[in-house]
């Protein structure tokens, strides 16, 4: 990881509007929605993400003023971005691009969070399309196999008559908390629950039909609405159509 001042490219005495404008302008040029299946594109975008974690708090600012990348030593990076799902940096961020028209790109996974419920994966289809249809607009109607709440135990995971139970170590947040002490304070360090898995929960007995994974792969029917003028190579996006998350996540 470089320089998080010359990852968003900014000075030093940048203001804290230049660097979320920077951040901003950076995100979008990487966005992995402009460079499908880009690598490289996906690693500035999380880059510039830890860069804007960091230069955005002026607690961590000042933290990496000081000592570099050496002040987060400790937490794994300045934001652990390099190892964090894209939605997640979307859920993160998402609410700096609701005031220039982004909103929509990056605020999908906000709200899903807030409700309490866990994202599940993405899906990718092809679909083909005569000259006409491309010309016109269309909308199809096409099947796809995916994971759905299983019926057995209506998407808990565990059998009939039993309930998950809250983890002990975490006490049903999902989370473990560690506090760490800097010549600055007390800096807390959040991670995942490693006995749950981050779920909150634990599966006693299992569901015998999914195996407490809380889904089960059907195949469901689904109409998408094409514009007119699309291209070879185009994707759309159909919130909500995915896979379900199963069982916390």
């Amino acid at each position: 990881m470089g320089d998080y001042y010359d990852t968003l490219g900014v000075s030093k005495n940048a203001d804290a509007k230049e660097i979320k404008g920077a951040y901003r302008k950076v995100a979008m040029k990487y966005h992995p929605d402009k460079n499908p299946g880009d690598s490289a594109a996906e690693e500035k975008f999380k880059e510039a993400a830890e860069a804007y974690s960091v230069l955005s708090d002026n607690q961590k600012r000042t933290q990496y003023d000081q000592f570099g990348h050496s002040a987060f030593n400790h937490q794994g990076g300045g934001g652990g971005f390099h190892h964090m799902d894209l939605n997640d940096i979307f859920d993160h961020f998402g609410d700096i691009f609701s005031s220039s028209g982004f909103g929509d790109i990056f605020g999908g996974g906000r709200q899903q969070r807030q409700s309490g419920s866990a994202r599940g994966s993405d899906l990718k289809i092809t679909i083909s399309m005569t000259l006409e249809e491309i010309y016109s607009g269309i909308t199809k109607t096409v099947k796809i196999k995916r994971m759905e709440p299983c019926g057995e135990c209506q998407g808990s995971g565990a059998e009939a008559g039993s309930e998950p139970l809250r983890c002990p170590s975490c006490q049903g947040t999902g989370e473990i908390r560690q506090v760490q002490r800097s010549i600055l304070g007390q800096i807390i360090n959040v991670q995942p629950c490693h006995q749950c898995q981050g779920r909150g929960q634990i599966i006693s007995k299992p569901c015998r039909n999914c195996h407490g994974k809380g889904r089960s792969k059907k195949t469901a029917t689904i109409d998408l609405e094409i514009p007119k003028g699309v291209s070879a190579g185009n994707y759309m996006t159909q919130r909500g159509e995915g896979n379900h998350p199963g069982h916390g996540g």
